[in-house]
């Protein structure tokens, strides 16, 4: 199982400046075996790596702000089955939309009427070692917000560490 450590955001992140005035921000590093995937693929790697918990966490949740009036974001697998180098920024990839992609990062997102999500897959070396970090950053924009992100807070941390520790290398 690979190890996954807690890191600040590092400064090459195009996320890094969004970090300022967040609510909520994290990034988690994990050695890469592969230097060579991109960030996308990477990314495509650890979405389809979810455990079937946060799946199932996924459809709770879905079930549950759907009666509020919040969007059904769908599962961390939905729209992970196309070849890495045919998304473009535009694209959902799993639960999110591309909003930027480079070769060492992609830029994820969602956004919606109670918060606004980041979340950036970067390459990078680590220690000397082929490394990714996948760092988060919230923007609460009201109550509701501030409400949901209450559980999300903490549940977050253990989605993203799970997620990464079952990438197959």
């Amino acid at each position: 199982m690979t190890t996954v450590t807690a890191i600040p955001v590092p400064a090459e992140s195009v996320l890094k400046a969004a970090i300022g005035d967040a609510d909520f921000h994290d990034a988690y590093a994990a050695r890469l075996a592969d230097g060579s995937l991109s960030p996308i693929e990477i990314g495509l790697r650890v979405m389809r790596s979810t455990p079937r918990w946060v799946s199932l966490l996924m459809s709770v949740r879905n079930r549950l702000v759907s009666m509020v009036g919040l969007k059904d974001v769908g599962r961390m697998r939905d729209g992970t089955d196309r070849p890495a180098d045919s998304y473009r920024v535009g694209d959902r990839l799993g639960i999110f939309s591309i909003f930027g992609s480079s070769e060492k990062e992609v830029l994820l997102g969602i956004d919606d009427r109670h918060l606004d999500v980041r979340v950036s897959i970067l390459k990078m070396r680590r220690d000397g070692a082929d490394s990714y970090v996948v760092s988060t950053a919230v923007h609460i924009k009201n109550l509701l917000g501030r409400i949901y992100m209450l559980p999300v807070a903490r549940i977050h941390p253990l989605v993203v560490k799970a997620s990464m520790r079952r990438m197959p290398l």
